[in-house]
Protein backbone atom coordinates (compact mmCIF):
# COMPACT_ATOMS: atom_id res chain seq x y z
CA UNK A 1 0.00 0.00 0.00
CA UNK A 2 1.64 3.39 -1.13
CA UNK A 3 2.67 5.54 1.68
CA UNK A 4 0.27 8.49 0.68
CA UNK A 5 -2.29 6.97 2.17
CA UNK A 6 -1.43 8.43 5.34
CA UNK A 7 0.04 11.92 6.51
CA UNK A 8 3.64 12.62 5.00
CA UNK A 9 4.72 14.00 8.69
CA UNK A 10 7.77 12.26 10.41
CA UNK A 11 4.91 12.26 13.67
CA UNK A 12 2.49 10.37 11.65
CA UNK A 13 4.35 8.04 9.90
CA UNK A 14 6.02 7.31 13.46
CA UNK A 15 2.60 6.37 15.18
CA UNK A 16 1.70 4.62 12.05
CA UNK A 17 4.61 2.07 12.46
CA UNK A 18 3.81 1.96 16.36
CA UNK A 19 0.13 0.74 15.50
CA UNK A 20 1.15 -1.17 13.31
CA UNK A 21 4.41 -3.03 15.69
CA UNK A 22 1.92 -3.61 18.21
CA UNK A 23 -0.53 -5.42 16.17
CA UNK A 24 1.98 -7.67 15.05
CA UNK A 25 3.51 -7.66 18.89
CA UNK A 26 -0.25 -9.40 19.60
CA UNK A 27 -0.66 -11.61 17.38
CA UNK A 28 -2.61 -9.44 14.24
CA UNK A 29 0.24 -9.71 11.78
CA UNK A 30 -1.71 -11.10 8.84
CA UNK A 31 -4.14 -8.35 9.33
CA UNK A 32 -1.17 -6.21 8.38
CA UNK A 33 -0.60 -8.51 5.47
CA UNK A 34 -3.77 -7.93 4.17
CA UNK A 35 -4.13 -4.41 4.57
CA UNK A 36 -0.94 -4.79 2.53
CA UNK A 37 0.86 -2.53 5.08
CA UNK A 38 4.04 -4.01 5.59
CA UNK A 39 5.94 -1.39 3.42
CA UNK A 40 5.88 1.02 6.56
CA UNK A 41 7.45 -1.98 8.86
CA UNK A 42 11.18 -1.59 8.74
CA UNK A 43 12.79 -4.87 6.80
CA UNK A 44 14.59 -6.66 10.00
CA UNK A 45 11.11 -6.48 11.55
CA UNK A 46 9.36 -7.26 8.72
CA UNK A 47 11.37 -10.50 8.01
CA UNK A 48 11.21 -11.86 11.45
CA UNK A 49 7.74 -11.03 13.22
CA UNK A 50 4.86 -10.87 10.85
CA UNK A 51 3.04 -13.55 11.74
CA UNK A 52 2.42 -16.75 9.75
CA UNK A 53 -0.99 -17.27 10.58
CA UNK A 54 -4.05 -16.86 8.36
CA UNK A 55 -6.55 -16.70 10.86
CA UNK A 56 -6.87 -14.45 14.36
CA UNK A 57 -5.15 -15.76 17.62
CA UNK A 58 -7.24 -17.82 19.93
CA UNK A 59 -7.33 -15.62 22.70
CA UNK A 60 -8.35 -12.88 20.21
CA UNK A 61 -10.55 -10.84 22.32
CA UNK A 62 -7.90 -10.49 25.35
CA UNK A 63 -5.01 -9.41 22.73
CA UNK A 64 -7.31 -7.19 20.86
CA UNK A 65 -8.06 -5.56 24.57
CA UNK A 66 -3.84 -4.95 25.10
CA UNK A 67 -3.60 -3.54 21.40
CA UNK A 68 -6.07 -0.89 22.39
CA UNK A 69 -3.98 -0.33 26.17
CA UNK A 70 -0.79 -0.27 24.65
CA UNK A 71 -1.76 2.78 21.51
CA UNK A 72 -2.75 4.69 24.66
CA UNK A 73 -5.76 7.44 25.01
CA UNK A 74 -7.59 7.31 22.07
CA UNK A 75 -7.75 4.05 21.50
CA UNK A 76 -8.86 3.02 24.66
CA UNK A 77 -11.81 5.44 24.30
CA UNK A 78 -12.34 3.71 20.75
CA UNK A 79 -12.48 0.23 22.74
CA UNK A 80 -15.00 1.88 25.46
CA UNK A 81 -17.65 2.66 22.18
CA UNK A 82 -16.91 -0.56 20.47
CA UNK A 83 -17.97 -2.01 23.47
CA UNK A 84 -21.82 -0.66 23.22
CA UNK A 85 -21.71 -2.81 19.77
CA UNK A 86 -23.19 -6.04 20.83
CA UNK A 87 -25.01 -5.87 17.52
CA UNK A 88 -22.13 -6.84 16.24
CA UNK A 89 -19.28 -7.60 18.10
CA UNK A 90 -19.58 -11.17 20.13
CA UNK A 91 -19.54 -11.56 23.53
CA UNK A 92 -15.90 -12.25 24.35
CA UNK A 93 -14.80 -8.81 22.54
CA UNK A 94 -17.53 -7.05 24.58
CA UNK A 95 -16.67 -8.93 28.11
CA UNK A 96 -12.89 -8.05 27.62
CA UNK A 97 -13.57 -4.26 25.87
CA UNK A 98 -15.09 -3.21 29.35
CA UNK A 99 -12.84 -3.93 31.24
CA UNK A 100 -10.80 -1.42 29.41
CA UNK A 101 -9.83 1.72 32.07
CA UNK A 102 -9.87 5.67 31.46
CA UNK A 103 -6.41 5.64 33.58
CA UNK A 104 -3.43 7.75 32.86
CA UNK A 105 -1.08 9.40 35.20
CA UNK A 106 -1.60 12.99 35.88
CA UNK A 107 0.36 15.52 34.16
CA UNK A 108 2.38 17.96 36.41
CA UNK A 109 0.53 21.46 37.78
CA UNK A 110 2.18 23.63 35.77
CA UNK A 111 0.92 22.88 32.56
CA UNK A 112 -2.74 23.35 34.65
CA UNK A 113 -1.76 26.83 35.32
CA UNK A 114 -0.72 27.77 32.05
CA UNK A 115 -4.54 26.17 30.53
CA UNK A 116 -6.25 28.38 32.83
CA UNK A 117 -4.12 31.65 32.06
CA UNK A 118 -4.37 30.76 28.37
CA UNK A 119 -7.96 30.29 28.55
CA UNK A 120 -9.67 32.65 30.62
CA UNK A 121 -6.92 35.34 30.64
CA UNK A 122 -6.02 35.39 34.35
CA UNK A 123 -3.74 33.64 37.03
CA UNK A 124 -5.17 31.38 39.26
CA UNK A 125 -4.89 33.50 42.33
CA UNK A 126 -6.92 36.60 40.49
CA UNK A 127 -9.70 33.78 39.53
CA UNK A 128 -10.07 31.68 42.83
CA UNK A 129 -9.81 32.33 46.46
CA UNK A 130 -7.42 28.60 46.69
CA UNK A 131 -6.67 26.08 44.44
CA UNK A 132 -5.25 22.59 44.80
CA UNK A 133 -2.74 21.91 42.99
CA UNK A 134 -2.29 17.81 43.31
CA UNK A 135 -5.50 16.90 41.69
CA UNK A 136 -8.75 14.86 42.54
CA UNK A 137 -8.41 12.61 39.80
CA UNK A 138 -6.56 12.17 35.94
CA UNK A 139 -8.09 10.71 32.66
CA UNK A 140 -6.95 10.54 29.43
CA UNK A 141 -8.61 13.53 28.37
CA UNK A 142 -8.40 16.04 31.15
CA UNK A 143 -8.28 16.15 34.85
CA UNK A 144 -9.40 17.68 37.86
CA UNK A 145 -8.56 19.89 40.53
CA UNK A 146 -10.30 21.56 43.64
CA UNK A 147 -10.62 24.69 44.51
CA UNK A 148 -12.25 27.22 46.07
CA UNK A 149 -14.59 30.84 44.27
CA UNK A 150 -14.21 34.14 46.82
CA UNK A 151 -17.67 33.50 47.66
CA UNK A 152 -16.86 30.84 49.92
CA UNK A 153 -18.23 28.10 47.17
CA UNK A 154 -16.48 24.70 46.25
CA UNK A 155 -15.78 24.34 43.26
CA UNK A 156 -14.06 21.57 40.62
CA UNK A 157 -11.58 22.63 37.99
CA UNK A 158 -11.40 19.89 34.77
CA UNK A 159 -8.54 21.13 32.69
CA UNK A 160 -7.88 18.97 29.38
CA UNK A 161 -4.94 17.69 29.41
CA UNK A 162 -1.59 19.18 27.28
CA UNK A 163 -1.30 18.37 23.24
CA UNK A 164 -4.29 15.79 23.61
CA UNK A 165 -6.30 17.30 20.60
CA UNK A 166 -3.01 16.72 18.08
CA UNK A 167 -2.78 13.09 19.24
CA UNK A 168 -6.46 12.30 18.77
CA UNK A 169 -6.76 14.21 15.66
CA UNK A 170 -3.59 12.12 14.80
CA UNK A 171 -5.00 9.09 15.32
CA UNK A 172 -8.43 9.38 14.31
CA UNK A 173 -7.03 10.33 10.74
CA UNK A 174 -5.11 6.78 10.71
CA UNK A 175 -7.77 5.08 12.11
CA UNK A 176 -9.91 6.37 8.96
CA UNK A 177 -7.22 5.09 7.02
CA UNK A 178 -7.07 2.03 8.39
CA UNK A 179 -11.22 1.60 8.15
CA UNK A 180 -11.08 2.59 4.19
CA UNK A 181 -8.39 -0.38 4.08
CA UNK A 182 -10.43 -2.85 6.04
CA UNK A 183 -13.45 -2.31 3.54
CA UNK A 184 -11.36 -2.54 0.54
CA UNK A 185 -9.20 -5.35 1.47
CA UNK A 186 -10.72 -7.16 3.96
CA UNK A 187 -14.79 -7.81 2.81
CA UNK A 188 -15.90 -9.76 5.46
CA UNK A 189 -15.09 -6.46 7.93
CA UNK A 190 -17.57 -4.58 5.80
CA UNK A 191 -20.41 -6.34 7.83
CA UNK A 192 -18.78 -3.76 11.22
CA UNK A 193 -19.14 -0.47 9.47
CA UNK A 194 -15.55 0.01 10.02
CA UNK A 195 -15.85 3.63 8.59
CA UNK A 196 -19.41 4.22 9.90
CA UNK A 197 -17.61 3.24 13.71
CA UNK A 198 -14.90 5.28 13.45
CA UNK A 199 -17.25 8.09 12.18
CA UNK A 200 -19.61 7.58 15.31
CA UNK A 201 -16.15 7.71 17.41
CA UNK A 202 -14.71 11.13 15.84
CA UNK A 203 -17.94 12.94 16.48
CA UNK A 204 -18.43 11.43 20.16
CA UNK A 205 -14.12 12.00 21.27
CA UNK A 206 -14.07 15.66 19.72
CA UNK A 207 -17.72 16.10 21.46
CA UNK A 208 -15.43 15.37 24.76
CA UNK A 209 -12.90 17.64 23.76
CA UNK A 210 -14.87 20.70 23.78
CA UNK A 211 -15.80 21.23 27.72
CA UNK A 212 -18.16 24.06 26.47
CA UNK A 213 -19.92 20.94 25.53
CA UNK A 214 -20.20 19.27 28.41
CA UNK A 215 -20.75 22.65 30.35
CA UNK A 216 -24.39 22.96 28.19
CA UNK A 217 -25.46 19.63 28.56
CA UNK A 218 -25.00 19.90 32.50
CA UNK A 219 -27.01 23.00 32.09
CA UNK A 220 -29.68 21.26 30.25
CA UNK A 221 -30.02 18.29 32.75
CA UNK A 222 -30.06 20.75 35.52
CA UNK A 223 -33.26 22.19 33.90
CA UNK A 224 -34.42 19.17 33.39
CA UNK A 225 -34.63 18.42 37.28
CA UNK A 226 -34.97 22.33 38.64
CA UNK A 227 -36.65 22.13 41.69
CA UNK A 228 -36.39 18.17 42.03
CA UNK A 229 -36.70 16.81 46.08
CA UNK A 230 -34.56 13.92 44.85
CA UNK A 231 -32.06 14.56 41.98
CA UNK A 232 -29.23 17.48 42.31
CA UNK A 233 -27.29 18.59 39.59
CA UNK A 234 -24.10 20.79 40.12
CA UNK A 235 -24.16 24.65 38.44
CA UNK A 236 -21.74 25.12 36.08
CA UNK A 237 -19.52 28.41 36.52
CA UNK A 238 -19.81 29.44 33.07
CA UNK A 239 -17.45 32.80 33.66
CA UNK A 240 -14.43 30.45 34.99
CA UNK A 241 -15.02 28.00 31.88
CA UNK A 242 -14.08 27.81 28.47
CA UNK A 243 -13.10 24.85 25.32
CA UNK A 244 -10.31 23.22 27.51
CA UNK A 245 -11.10 24.54 31.18
CA UNK A 246 -14.45 23.66 32.96
CA UNK A 247 -15.38 24.82 36.38
CA UNK A 248 -18.25 23.30 38.32
CA UNK A 249 -19.72 23.42 41.86
CA UNK A 250 -18.64 20.57 43.80
CA UNK A 251 -21.39 18.56 46.02
CA UNK A 252 -20.03 16.29 48.47
CA UNK A 253 -21.44 13.28 48.84
CA UNK A 254 -20.93 9.08 49.32
CA UNK A 255 -20.90 6.94 46.42
CA UNK A 256 -24.01 5.29 45.30
CA UNK A 257 -22.26 1.93 46.26
CA UNK A 258 -21.25 2.93 49.45
CA UNK A 259 -24.54 4.04 50.86
CA UNK A 260 -25.58 2.63 54.25
CA UNK A 261 -28.98 3.30 56.02
CA UNK A 262 -32.04 0.78 56.58
CA UNK A 263 -33.90 -1.30 53.95
CA UNK A 264 -36.19 1.23 53.72
CA UNK A 265 -33.87 4.08 52.66
CA UNK A 266 -32.05 2.26 50.17
CA UNK A 267 -35.41 1.49 48.30
CA UNK A 268 -36.26 4.77 48.45
CA UNK A 269 -32.83 5.84 46.93
CA UNK A 270 -33.57 2.59 44.50
CA UNK A 271 -36.83 3.76 43.12
CA UNK A 272 -35.47 7.57 42.89
CA UNK A 273 -32.51 6.42 40.80
CA UNK A 274 -34.31 4.58 38.53
CA UNK A 275 -37.22 6.99 37.91
CA UNK A 276 -34.57 10.10 37.33
CA UNK A 277 -33.53 7.39 34.26
CA UNK A 278 -37.19 6.84 33.13
CA UNK A 279 -37.88 10.78 33.39
CA UNK A 280 -34.38 11.27 31.26
CA UNK A 281 -35.59 8.60 28.57
CA UNK A 282 -38.62 8.82 27.85
CA UNK A 283 -39.83 12.01 28.31
CA UNK A 284 -36.60 13.99 27.86
CA UNK A 285 -35.18 12.03 25.41
CA UNK A 286 -31.66 12.96 27.06
CA UNK A 287 -30.17 11.18 29.81
CA UNK A 288 -26.95 10.38 31.24
CA UNK A 289 -24.99 8.19 29.57
CA UNK A 290 -21.79 7.69 31.99
CA UNK A 291 -23.80 6.42 35.35
CA UNK A 292 -21.04 4.30 36.82
CA UNK A 293 -20.87 4.56 40.50
CA UNK A 294 -17.93 7.58 40.48
CA UNK A 295 -20.31 9.63 38.44
CA UNK A 296 -22.96 8.93 41.05
CA UNK A 297 -23.30 10.67 44.32
CA UNK A 298 -25.55 10.61 47.17
CA UNK A 299 -25.74 13.69 49.23
CA UNK A 300 -26.69 14.29 53.03
CA UNK A 301 -30.11 15.17 52.04
CA UNK A 302 -30.60 11.89 50.44
CA UNK A 303 -30.64 13.42 46.60
CA UNK A 304 -28.55 12.06 43.56
CA UNK A 305 -26.20 14.11 42.31
CA UNK A 306 -24.78 13.46 38.98
CA UNK A 307 -21.53 14.42 37.81
CA UNK A 308 -19.16 14.32 34.56
CA UNK A 309 -21.60 15.07 31.55
CA UNK A 310 -19.05 14.78 28.63
CA UNK A 311 -21.09 11.12 27.58
CA UNK A 312 -24.48 12.03 26.82
CA UNK A 313 -27.19 9.97 25.34
CA UNK A 314 -29.90 11.09 22.67
CA UNK A 315 -33.14 9.02 21.69
CA UNK A 316 -35.95 11.09 19.56
CA UNK A 317 -39.53 11.20 20.06
CA UNK A 318 -39.62 7.68 17.70
CA UNK A 319 -37.32 5.76 19.55
CA UNK A 320 -38.65 6.90 22.74
CA UNK A 321 -42.02 5.63 21.53
CA UNK A 322 -40.80 2.49 20.10
CA UNK A 323 -38.80 1.44 23.23
CA UNK A 324 -41.75 1.93 25.33
CA UNK A 325 -43.75 -0.33 22.91
CA UNK A 326 -40.87 -3.04 22.87
CA UNK A 327 -41.65 -3.47 26.67
CA UNK A 328 -45.11 -3.34 26.35
CA UNK A 329 -45.24 -5.83 24.01
CA UNK A 330 -43.04 -7.96 25.82
CA UNK A 331 -45.49 -7.65 29.09
CA UNK A 332 -48.61 -8.12 27.29
CA UNK A 333 -47.13 -11.29 24.98
CA UNK A 334 -47.63 -9.94 21.76
CA UNK A 335 -44.57 -11.79 19.61
CA UNK A 336 -46.16 -9.99 16.56
CA UNK A 337 -46.19 -6.15 18.04
CA UNK A 338 -43.23 -6.84 19.56
CA UNK A 339 -41.36 -8.33 16.35
CA UNK A 340 -42.84 -5.26 14.26
CA UNK A 341 -41.30 -2.96 16.84
CA UNK A 342 -37.98 -4.78 16.42
CA UNK A 343 -37.39 -4.70 13.09
CA UNK A 344 -38.56 -0.96 13.05
CA UNK A 345 -35.71 0.32 15.72
CA UNK A 346 -33.07 -2.07 13.78
CA UNK A 347 -31.80 -1.13 10.32
CA UNK A 348 -31.51 -4.01 8.30
CA UNK A 349 -28.11 -5.18 6.35
CA UNK A 350 -29.78 -8.28 4.50
CA UNK A 351 -32.53 -10.29 3.19
CA UNK A 352 -34.18 -11.32 6.77
CA UNK A 353 -35.88 -14.49 6.88
CA UNK A 354 -39.31 -13.22 9.41
CA UNK A 355 -40.49 -16.62 9.87
CA UNK A 356 -36.99 -17.54 11.99
CA UNK A 357 -36.79 -14.81 13.24
CA UNK A 358 -40.15 -14.64 14.69
CA UNK A 359 -39.74 -18.03 16.21
CA UNK A 360 -36.26 -17.17 17.55
CA UNK A 361 -38.13 -14.05 19.36
CA UNK A 362 -40.86 -16.65 20.40
CA UNK A 363 -38.11 -19.30 21.50
CA UNK A 364 -36.45 -16.32 23.76
CA UNK A 365 -39.49 -14.55 24.90
CA UNK A 366 -40.91 -18.27 26.77
CA UNK A 367 -37.68 -18.28 28.85
CA UNK A 368 -38.90 -14.95 30.82
CA UNK A 369 -43.02 -15.53 30.97
CA UNK A 370 -42.63 -17.96 34.17
CA UNK A 371 -40.41 -16.02 35.94
CA UNK A 372 -41.43 -13.77 38.96
CA UNK A 373 -40.84 -9.93 37.35
CA UNK A 374 -38.79 -8.99 40.85
CA UNK A 375 -36.13 -12.12 38.97
CA UNK A 376 -36.41 -10.16 35.54
CA UNK A 377 -33.21 -8.48 34.24
CA UNK A 378 -33.44 -6.17 31.67
CA UNK A 379 -29.69 -6.46 31.09
CA UNK A 380 -29.97 -10.08 29.93
CA UNK A 381 -33.28 -9.45 28.14
CA UNK A 382 -32.13 -6.72 26.37
CA UNK A 383 -28.45 -8.18 25.42
CA UNK A 384 -30.55 -11.52 24.26
CA UNK A 385 -32.37 -9.27 21.77
CA UNK A 386 -29.01 -7.87 20.32
CA UNK A 387 -27.61 -11.25 19.99
CA UNK A 388 -30.59 -12.50 17.84
CA UNK A 389 -30.33 -8.98 16.05
CA UNK A 390 -26.52 -10.06 15.24
CA UNK A 391 -27.76 -13.25 13.79
CA UNK A 392 -29.85 -11.75 11.72
CA UNK A 393 -27.79 -9.03 10.86
CA UNK A 394 -29.86 -6.36 11.73
CA UNK A 395 -27.55 -3.71 12.98
CA UNK A 396 -28.65 -1.87 16.12
CA UNK A 397 -28.77 2.22 16.03
CA UNK A 398 -25.85 3.83 18.57
CA UNK A 399 -28.36 5.59 20.44
CA UNK A 400 -30.40 2.35 21.26
CA UNK A 401 -26.80 0.26 22.13
CA UNK A 402 -26.21 3.67 24.23
CA UNK A 403 -29.28 3.53 25.92
CA UNK A 404 -28.87 -0.82 26.74
CA UNK A 405 -25.92 -0.40 27.96
CA UNK A 406 -26.67 2.75 30.35
CA UNK A 407 -30.06 1.10 31.54
CA UNK A 408 -27.90 -2.18 31.98
CA UNK A 409 -25.40 0.21 34.60
CA UNK A 410 -29.09 1.90 35.72
CA UNK A 411 -29.85 -2.34 37.25
CA UNK A 412 -26.73 -2.92 38.77
CA UNK A 413 -26.74 0.36 40.80
CA UNK A 414 -30.46 -0.31 41.69
CA UNK A 415 -29.57 -3.95 42.51
CA UNK A 416 -26.99 -2.97 44.85
CA UNK A 417 -28.75 -0.30 46.68
CA UNK A 418 -31.74 -2.85 46.81
CA UNK A 419 -31.45 -6.44 45.67
CA UNK A 420 -35.73 -7.25 46.02
CA UNK A 421 -36.38 -3.85 44.45
CA UNK A 422 -39.28 -5.07 41.36
CA UNK A 423 -37.23 -3.01 37.92
CA UNK A 424 -40.76 -3.87 35.73
CA UNK A 425 -43.21 -3.22 38.39
CA UNK A 426 -41.48 0.09 38.27
CA UNK A 427 -41.46 0.51 34.75
CA UNK A 428 -44.67 -0.71 33.46
CA UNK A 429 -47.06 2.14 35.14
CA UNK A 430 -44.59 4.76 34.08
CA UNK A 431 -44.25 3.65 30.23
CA UNK A 432 -47.88 3.09 30.09
CA UNK A 433 -49.14 6.88 31.49
CA UNK A 434 -46.21 8.31 28.89
CA UNK A 435 -47.68 6.74 25.75
CA UNK A 436 -51.20 7.77 26.62
CA UNK A 437 -50.02 11.27 27.63
CA UNK A 438 -48.18 11.13 24.18
CA UNK A 439 -51.20 9.84 22.30
CA UNK A 440 -53.52 12.64 23.62
CA UNK A 441 -50.82 15.38 23.40
CA UNK A 442 -51.77 18.09 21.20
CA UNK A 443 -49.03 19.82 21.22
CA UNK A 444 -47.37 16.71 19.67
CA UNK A 445 -49.91 15.93 17.71
CA UNK A 446 -49.85 19.29 15.70
CA UNK A 447 -45.90 18.76 14.94
CA UNK A 448 -46.39 15.07 13.89
CA UNK A 449 -49.23 16.71 11.43
CA UNK A 450 -46.53 19.71 10.77
CA UNK A 451 -43.82 17.20 10.16
CA UNK A 452 -45.99 15.17 7.69
CA UNK A 453 -47.03 18.23 5.79
CA UNK A 454 -43.86 19.45 5.31
CA UNK A 455 -42.81 16.17 4.06
CA UNK A 456 -45.45 15.43 1.56
CA UNK A 457 -45.08 19.36 0.45
CA UNK A 458 -41.75 18.62 -0.24
CA UNK A 459 -41.98 15.53 -2.70
CA UNK A 460 -45.11 17.06 -4.28
CA UNK A 461 -42.36 20.23 -5.08
CA UNK A 462 -39.63 18.59 -6.19
CA UNK A 463 -41.82 15.50 -8.08
CA UNK A 464 -42.20 17.61 -11.57
CA UNK A 465 -38.83 18.38 -11.68
CA UNK A 466 -37.10 14.78 -10.73
CA UNK A 467 -39.91 13.35 -13.25
CA UNK A 468 -38.44 15.90 -16.17
CA UNK A 469 -35.11 14.71 -15.57
CA UNK A 470 -35.52 10.90 -15.82
CA UNK A 471 -37.26 11.97 -19.07
CA UNK A 472 -34.54 14.02 -20.30
CA UNK A 473 -31.89 11.38 -19.39
CA UNK A 474 -33.84 8.53 -20.93
CA UNK A 475 -34.30 10.76 -24.25
CA UNK A 476 -30.34 11.56 -24.40
CA UNK A 477 -29.96 8.05 -23.24
CA UNK A 478 -28.01 9.04 -20.53
CA UNK A 479 -29.55 6.70 -17.59
CA UNK A 480 -26.37 5.30 -15.66
CA UNK A 481 -26.53 1.28 -13.96
CA UNK A 482 -24.44 1.06 -10.65
CA UNK A 483 -23.09 -2.73 -10.76
CA UNK A 484 -21.54 -4.08 -7.69
CA UNK A 485 -18.77 -6.00 -7.73
CA UNK A 486 -17.79 -8.52 -4.51
CA UNK A 487 -14.33 -9.69 -4.10
CA UNK A 488 -12.83 -8.07 -7.08
CA UNK A 489 -10.22 -5.88 -4.65
CA UNK A 490 -8.53 -9.59 -3.31
CA UNK A 491 -8.30 -10.21 -7.28
CA UNK A 492 -6.71 -7.01 -7.92
CA UNK A 493 -4.09 -7.58 -4.90
CA UNK A 494 -3.37 -11.01 -6.36
CA UNK A 495 -2.50 -9.55 -9.19
CA UNK A 496 -0.35 -6.62 -8.14
CA UNK A 497 1.62 -9.13 -5.67
CA UNK A 498 2.29 -11.43 -8.31
CA UNK A 499 3.52 -8.43 -10.80
CA UNK A 500 5.77 -7.33 -7.99
CA UNK A 501 6.94 -10.76 -7.65
CA UNK A 502 7.93 -10.71 -11.59
CA UNK A 503 9.46 -7.69 -11.45
CA UNK A 504 11.62 -8.15 -8.37
CA UNK A 505 12.57 -11.63 -10.32
CA UNK A 506 13.51 -9.82 -13.33
CA UNK A 507 15.80 -7.24 -11.55
CA UNK A 508 17.29 -10.37 -9.31
CA UNK A 509 17.85 -11.55 -13.36
CA UNK A 510 19.40 -8.43 -14.52
CA UNK A 511 22.37 -8.16 -11.42
CA UNK A 512 23.17 -11.83 -11.91
CA UNK A 513 23.62 -11.31 -15.91
CA UNK A 514 25.12 -7.98 -14.88
CA UNK A 515 27.53 -9.60 -12.41
CA UNK A 516 28.47 -12.36 -14.58
CA UNK A 517 29.72 -9.64 -17.32
CA UNK A 518 31.50 -8.13 -15.37
CA UNK A 519 33.54 -11.32 -13.60
CA UNK A 520 34.49 -11.79 -17.44
CA UNK A 521 35.80 -8.41 -18.22
CA UNK A 522 38.15 -8.64 -14.72
CA UNK A 523 37.68 -5.05 -14.18
CA UNK A 524 39.41 -3.71 -10.89
CA UNK A 525 39.35 -3.78 -8.07
CA UNK A 526 40.45 -7.35 -7.74
CA UNK A 527 39.86 -9.54 -4.59
CA UNK A 528 41.38 -12.85 -4.86
CA UNK A 529 41.23 -12.77 -8.97
CA UNK A 530 37.96 -11.90 -9.23
CA UNK A 531 36.48 -8.05 -9.55
CA UNK A 532 35.09 -6.80 -6.17
CA UNK A 533 31.41 -5.67 -7.61
CA UNK A 534 30.69 -8.75 -9.71
CA UNK A 535 31.30 -10.69 -6.44
CA UNK A 536 29.04 -7.82 -4.60
CA UNK A 537 26.74 -7.51 -7.57
CA UNK A 538 26.20 -11.97 -6.60
CA UNK A 539 25.74 -11.69 -3.02
CA UNK A 540 23.34 -8.84 -3.43
CA UNK A 541 21.28 -11.06 -6.02
CA UNK A 542 21.91 -14.21 -3.54
CA UNK A 543 20.08 -12.35 -0.90
CA UNK A 544 17.27 -10.66 -3.04
CA UNK A 545 16.80 -14.19 -4.58
CA UNK A 546 16.28 -15.65 -0.72
CA UNK A 547 14.07 -13.40 0.35
CA UNK A 548 11.72 -13.66 -2.54
CA UNK A 549 11.75 -17.74 -1.84
CA UNK A 550 11.08 -16.90 1.86
CA UNK A 551 8.07 -14.57 0.58
CA UNK A 552 6.49 -16.97 -1.60
CA UNK A 553 7.24 -19.99 0.70
CA UNK A 554 5.72 -18.15 3.76
CA UNK A 555 2.24 -17.44 1.40
CA UNK A 556 2.04 -20.92 1.19
CA UNK A 557 1.34 -20.36 -2.53
CA UNK A 558 4.41 -22.12 -4.77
Amino acid sequence: MPFYHFRQTYRDLQRVRQILNTLIKYGFGYVVERLDLQGYIPLGKRLFRISKRESVPKNAAEQFKLVLEELGPTFIKFGQILSLRRDILSEDFIKELEKLQDDVPPFPAEHSLQEILSQLGKPIEKLFASFDKKPLAAASIGQVHKAKLFDGRDVVVKIQRPGIRETVETDLNILMNLARLLEKYMPEARLYDPIGMVEEFAKSIRRELDFRIEGRSADRFREIFKGSKTVYVPEVIWELSGMRVITIEYAVGKKVTEVGGDIQYRHNLAKNFNESYLIQIFEYGFFHADPHPGNIFILDDGRICFHDFGIMGYLDDEMADNLSGLFLAFMDKDIGRMMDVYLAIGILTGDVNTKALKRDIRDFLERYYGIPLKEFSFAEFTEGLISIGRRYQIKAPTELLMFGKTFMTVESIVRILDPEFNLVENIRPYTQVLLRKKLFDPSRIYRDLMKIGMEISSILRTLPHDLHNIVRHLKEGRIEIDVKHDKLEDLERHIDKASNRLSFSLVIAAIIVGSSIIMQTQISPLMLGFPIIGVIGYLVAGFLGLWLVWAILRSGRL
